[in-house]
């Protein structure tokens, strides 16, 4: 493959959280030592149980949060402790579309000013703004008569586009796609995705798409990681992962999805997680999937397993 766009190296994004017992500040460990690189025009699926981290590592990406620790190496260059005025050059490279296409734009903003906000603030002539905000109006399929109106006159699917507009102002390299369609309806769903992979063909984009929705993951994805507890425990190309997963905490949580055939349904076992997540304020020493796995042995309880290669391109975080 190419040189990579983005390496996370050890990416570790700590949140104070109050003090303990004896008066020191408590912290939640959202994102504990995650590694991976992004590669362009590629799409990087990231799933997980919800508060495993995968919003936070998106965030952090794009530099919404300062990491703990670890390292974002972007091009070659390492953003990670950038200031906001150093920082600032990679904004328009790297965007993000939220995930509430309803709480994500300003109700007091037009659509064309809502567009025209990013390329605003990098000081692009008035001019080229206007052309820009037509284009992309034009190419997430709304028409140039909504521009004069405001977010609360547009359905969630209409929002949506208007948020991966302005998130596609600047032509960015790279862009965080964090559960762009779990708020939108099933009809609309898909209309957005094929709007996000023809976007990706003309533009050549590089995708981190977090999602809970696995089945869209397996569809929209070149390669899948797997997070639990602010960990990355899985990692491979998609139909690897998928056909040959290997982690306890992976096959569980492709054993709940959905299957339409009935036939087919009623053959496969649902594996059903015993006991409750750790808090990641405090979490237990040694794999943070022992409290749950099937195949807990004495060395998981003591020891946190290296993510290792066990095949091309597949690697895993697992004592056995």
């Amino acid at each position: 493959m190419d040189q990579p766009l983005i390496e996370v190296k050890s990416l570790q994004m700590y949140f104070p959280v109050g003090n303990n017992i004896f008066g020191r500040r408590k912290q939640l460990k959202a994102v504990d030592g995650v590694s991976f690189d992004l590669y362009p025009a590629e799409t990087f699926g990231l799933v997980g149980e919800s508060g495993c981290g995968k919003t936070t590592v998106g965030r952090a990406l794009v530099r919404l949060y300062r990491p703990t620790g670890g390292r974002i190496i972007y091009r070659g260059t390492d953003i990670t402790d950038l200031d906001e005025k150093a920082v600032q050059p990679y904004r328009s490279k790297m965007q993000m579309i939220f995930q509430d296409p309803y709480a994500s734009l300003n109700p007091r903003m037009t659509v064309s000013s809502i567009i025209a906000e990013p390329m605003a603030l990098q000081q692009v002539p008035q001019a080229d703004i206007d052309a820009r905000v037509r284009e992309l109006v034009a190419q997430v399929g709304l028409k140039q008569d909504h521009l004069n109106r405001y977010p609360h006159e547009f359905s969630g699917g209409q929002r949506q586009r208007i948020g991966i507009a302005r998130a596609l102002a600047m032509r960015p390299e790279f862009v965080v796609c964090d559960e762009p369609i779990s708020a939108l309806d099933v009809s609309i769903q898909a209309q957005v995705i094929n709007m996000l992979e023809e976007l990706q063909a003309q533009m050549g984009m590089t995708y981190l798409f977090v999602s809970h929705d696995l089945s869209m993951v397996r569809h929209i994805s070149h390669r899948v990681g797997v997070m639990y507890l602010g960990h990355m425990v899985e990692l491979a190309e998609v139909e690897e992962l998928y056909s040959n997963m290997q982690h306890p905490y992976t096959q569980a949580l492709m054993s709940a999805v959905p299957i339409a055939d009935p036939d087919l349904a009623a053959q496969t076992r649902r594996i059903v997680l015993q006991g409750d997540v750790p808090q990641p304020i405090d979490p237990p020493p040694g794999c943070p999937f022992a409290s749950r796995c099937r195949y807990c042995k004495p060395v998981c309880r003591e020891a946190m397993p290296d993510m290792r290669e066990i095949s091309p391109g597949h690697f895993l975080a697992c004592h056995l």
